[in-house]
């Protein structure tokens, strides 16, 4: 009789240390989770506040032009904060795409439109100049501009013919 008492407190024994094992490795797998759930929260908190609106309608005369000789083009958009969120008016901090390629921040020209070029704060309701640099002019229609500042996007489309 002692040795079935034996074998069951061994198996036993083997089972709660099974059982604590596991209840770790779920503990600190749901800490993973809420961690990267609450992260995941602040991200999309912070895309709510953020919200702009671009001003132009991909149309006018500023908008798109060539140079003389047809060799480079530049891109006008005026850009307004409409979020609720101070958002940063620097070159290297705006993500610009045309046409789905990348313009590099040395490509950019960003002027405020109320007067405030000496700090690189965005304001609520201010309203920013990007002019874009391009060095092969763009043709046709169906050309797409795409600004993005932290956590939030704009796009449209425009004509190339000039």
């Amino acid at each position: 009789m002692s040795g079935v008492s034996a074998s069951t407190l061994v198996i036993f024994i083997a089972t709660v240390l099974v059982a604590a094992g596991v209840a770790g490795t779920l503990v600190t797998t749901v800490g993973d989770i809420s961690n990267s759930a609450e992260t995941q929260g602040d991200a999309i908190t912070e895309s709510i506040d953020s919200e702009i609106e671009l001003l132009n309608d991909g149309g006018g005369s500023g908008f798109y032009t060539e140079s003389g000789d047809g060799s480079t083009a530049n891109i006008t958009v005026y850009v307004r904060n409409t979020g609720s969120t101070t958002l940063s008016k620097s070159e290297s901090e705006l993500d610009v795409l045309v046409n789905g390629l990348f313009v590099p921040s040395g490509d950019l020209n960003v002027t405020s439109m109320n007067g405030n070029d000496d700090i690189a704060a965005w304001e609520e309701d201010e309203v920013i100049e990007v002019v874009i640099f391009l060095e092969d002019p763009l043709s046709g229609s169906g050309n797409r501009l795409t600004v993005s500042p932290q956590g939030t996007e704009r796009s449209l489309e425009f004509n190339a013919d000039v």
